[in-house]
C-alpha cells in the first residue's frame, strides 16, 4: 500500500464529511467508526455505484418491472368485466334495488409485488439520503454537481408508470420482507437483481462489514484533491484521538463544508483547528528582517500576507492556544529540508498566541508531523517541539505527546477576542 492510499484509509472518517472543493477518491481499507459514521455512509451509499447502477438501469429500461395479474371486484351496471359472482350480485341487487347491477371479478395488472417493493424501498432510500446529503453540502462542495444529477435521475424514476404504485405503497422506516427479497433474488430480470445488490451493500455497511464499507468508499468518497490537505486532514484527525484517549473522552468529528470558522474536531475541552489563525491570534511586533522585507515588497505594491498555521489546539475552558501542530508532506525534498522549514514556521506562529518573550511553553507543547523520516530528538534534555511521521502515527506514538498535553497546567489566559459560537 502507498503512502497516499494509507493516509487516505486513516482520514477517512473526516474525509466522509469533506465538503470543500476536491476529486474522487479511493483507499484500500477505510478506517470508519460505523456506530459514529453511519449517517455518512448512508449519504455515500445513495451516491455509490451500486445505486446509481440501479436508478441508471431503470431510467433506461423503464418496462422491465414485472407485474401480476390479480383480481379486483367491481360492480356495474349490465356490464360484466369478468366472472361474475352470482351470490354477490343477487345481494346487491336485493340491497340496492337495481335490477341490472352485476358485480364480478375483473382481471387487472398490478405492479405492488414484492420484488416491486423491494424495489421501491431501495429508491425511495436513496432518494431520501441522497437529500440528507445535500443538506450538509457547502457551495464549494465536490458533491454538488454529483448530488444534483442523482436528483434529477430519482425524479425522472418517480415518474415511470410502472413504478408510481409501489413507490405509494412503500411505508418509511417499514423495511421489505423476506419473502420479497427472495423473490426478488430468484428473479431473471437484471433491475432487481440489482435493486437487491444494493440492498444488500446497505445492510452490510449497517452491521460494518468491511468489504461493504470499502465498496461504498471506492465508489462515492471525495475529498481533497492535493495530497498534503489529506496528510494535514489525518493528522488533524489523530491529534483529536490522542486527546481523546488521554482524557477520556469522546470525539466529536465536524462536516468540513461552508463553516470554515469551526473546528474540525473537538475532544473533551480541546478543540483542534485546521488553517485557521482563529481570533486569539494577535499580530506580534516585526523582527528587523520582517520590517525590511515588507519595504522591499511594499515597492512592488504587494503585502507581505498572512499565512496561518496547518492546526491549532485550543484548550476551549482556558481560552488559550495550547499548541501548534505543522504538517509537511515530504514530495520532492529531503524531510529534514520539510522539517527546519516547519520549525520555523511553529517559532513564528507562537509569536501570535504568547506575550513577547515567553513563547517557550507553548512551544515545548507543539509538535511537527511529517509524512516520512521525522527527526528524531537527540538531546532528551531539552524542552523543545515533539516530531512524528505516518508510521509513527499509525504506531500511536502520538499518546506520550496528548497525555503531556493533557497533564500540563493550563496556561494564564490573556484578554482577546472571544471564539464565534
Amino acid at each position: 500500500m502507498t503512502i497516499d492510499a494509507a493516509i487516505i484509509d486513516f482520514s477517512a472518517a473526516l474525509l466522509l464529511r469533506y465538503f470543500r472543493r476536491g476529486d474522487h477518491l479511493a483507499g484500500e481499507m477505510p478506517r470508519i467508526d460505523v456506530k459514529r459514521d453511519l449517517d455518512m455512509l448512508r449519504g455515500h451509499w445513495a451516491i455509490s455505484g451500486p445505486v446509481r447502477d440501479l436508478v441508471r438501469y431503470v431510467l433506461t429500461h423503464p418496462h422491465e418491472a414485472q407485474s401480476l395479474l390479480m383480481l379486483r371486484t367491481r360492480i356495474d351496471d349490465a356490464v360484466a368485466r369478468g366472472r361474475i359472482d352470482a351470490r354477490r350480485t343477487w345481494l346487491h341487487r336485493l340491497q340496492s334495488g337495481l335490477p341490472s347491477a352485476i358485480v364480478a371479478s375483473e382481471p387487472v395488472r398490478s405492479f405492488n409485488t414484492g420484488p416491486n417493493l423491494l424495489l421501491a424501498w431501495v429508491l425511495r432510500e436513496a432518494a431520501t439520503y441522497t437529500a440528507r446529503l445535500s443538506g450538509w453540502q457547502g457551495p464549494s462542495s465536490p458533491y454538488v454537481a454529483v448530488i444534483e444529477q442523482a436528483q434529477g435521475e430519482m425524479r425522472a424514476v418517480q415518474r415511470l408508470e410502472a413504478l408510481r404504485e409501489p413507490l405509494r405503497s412503500v411505508s418509511i422506516g417499514h423495511r421489505p420482507g423476506a419473502g420479497a427479497i427472495r423473490s426478488a433474488s430468484r428473479s431473471r430480470r437484471q433491475v432487481y437483481r440489482l435493486a437487491v445488490e444494493a440492498y444488500t451493500l446497505l445492510q452490510g455497511i449497517e452491521r460494518g462489514d468491511p468489504a461493504a464499507i470499502d465498496r461504498v468508499a471506492r465508489s462515492a468518497l471525495l475529498g481533497p484533491l492535493e495530497d498534503w490537505r489529506r496528510f494535514e486532514l489525518a493528522v488533524g484527525l489523530a491529534v483529536g484521538e490522542a486527546l481523546a484517549n488521554a482524557l477520556g473522552a469522546p470525539l466529536q468529528l465536524s462536516l468540513l463544508g461552508g463553516n470554515t470558522a469551526a473546528p474540525i474536531v473537538t475532544a473533551g475541552h480541546f478543540a483542534i483547528y485546521w488553517q485557521q489563525r482563529t481570533p486569539l491570534y494577535t499580530m506580534p511586533e516585526f523582527e528587523p528582517s520582517e520590517v525590511l522585507t515588507r519595504e522591499i515588497l511594499a515597492a512592488f505594491n504587494l503585502s507581505i500576507g498572512a499565512d496561518r498555521p496547518d492546526l491549532i489546539v485550543l484548550d476551549q475552558v482556558a481560552g488559550q492556544v495550547v499548541a501548534i501542530v505543522e504538517v509537511k508532506y515530504v514530495a520532492g525534498d529531503t524531510s529534514a529540508g520539510r522539517f527546519r522549514e516547519a520549525v520555523d514556521q511553529v517559532v513564528r506562529y507562537a509569536r501570535g498566541y504568547a506575550p513577547t518573550g515567553s513563547t517557550g511553553p507553548i512551544l515545548a507543547r507543539s509538535l511537527v508531523a511529517i509524512s516520512r523520516d521525522a527527526p528524531v530528538l537527540a538531546d532528551l534534555s531539552a524542552d523543545v517541539l515533539g516530531s512524528v511521521d505516518f508510521a509513527g502515527i499509525t504506531r500511536d506514538e502520538l499518546s506520550a505527546w496528548a497525555a503531556r498535553l493533557v497533564g500540563a497546567p493550563s496556561p494564564s489566559p490573556v484578554p482577546a477576542e472571544p471564539l464565534p459560537a
